[in-house]
């Protein structure tokens, strides 16, 4: 879990325009506990959520800041390791990630 949180704030403090906020929410809904990121990108994003979570994917092409472009494909397999799903969804330049796991055990 850690890893998964680690690489999604990565990714913020490397490609979020400088000066601008990072909403982080944790809620649970329906036998769910959803962890949600959103932030707004440095750059316009040139690429759908989908082809962010591929390999080697970076939002821009024209980045020229260090990194692999696996952080969010990493991110993606460790939790569906964890039987969670990760979803990343963008708009211009918003970017907006949503981690999701069942509720283990009984909260009461």
């Amino acid at each position: 879990m850690s890893r998964i949180i680690d690489n999604l704030m990565a990714n913020i403090c490397k490609y979020s325009l400088s000066g601008s906020r990072v909403y982080i929410t944790l809620e649970t809904f329906g036998g769910m506990v959803i962890m949600t990121f959103k932030n707004i990108s440095r750059f316009p994003l040139g690429a759908s959520g989908d082809e962010l979570m591929e390999r080697f994917v970076r939002g821009d092409s024209s980045r020229n800041t260090e990194g692999s472009g696996l952080g969010l494909s990493i991110a993606q397999s460790l939790t569906v390791l964890m039987d969670g799903n990760l979803a990343v969804m963008t708009d211009g330049d918003l970017f907006k990630a949503v981690v999701s796991f069942p509720v283990l055990g009984d909260s009461a």
